[in-house]
């Protein structure tokens, strides 16, 4: 009768241990998880703090373009269009090359390494 009764305190003793346990990691984030999420985050504000630059940026093209097929256009009105077109163009630039370093801050050791042949990869001429 003690093997029987020993049996039955194990059991629920055992459960308790392996869902004390669960909890416990439950509670400690995957470091994966959070960093895509962090990840996320940024990619999301990268494209909410472009959306108004790259609007004028596609409206100071299309200008530009008109500005190019009139009839007796200055030249002074067409370098004040690209001038307006790179400024918007500069802004976005900040923004991305900020975004990468942003990026490659909360990558680990390993991850730097892809993430940087990739980074140097674009700038390769083509």
């Amino acid at each position: 009768m003690k093997n029987s009764l020993s049996k039955r305190v194990q059991i629920p003793a055992l459960t308790l241990l392996l869902l004390s346990g669960s909890l416990f990691a439950a509670q400690i984030p995957d470091p994966a998880a959070a960093q895509k999420e962090a990840i996320d985050a940024m990619h999301h504000k990268l494209h909410d703090d472009q959306a108004g630059y790259k609007a004028a940026e596609a409206q100071a093209l299309k200008e530009l373009n008109e500005l190019t097929v009139q009839e007796g256009v200055k030249m002074t009105d067409i370098e004040a269009k690209i001038d307006e077109l790179m400024a918007a163009k500069t802004q976005i630039m900040r923004l991305r090359y900020g975004h990468l370093v942003e990026m490659r801050a909360i990558l680990t050791d390993e991850q730097k390494v892809s993430y940087d042949k990739g980074v140097l990869s674009r700038s390769a001429v083509k």
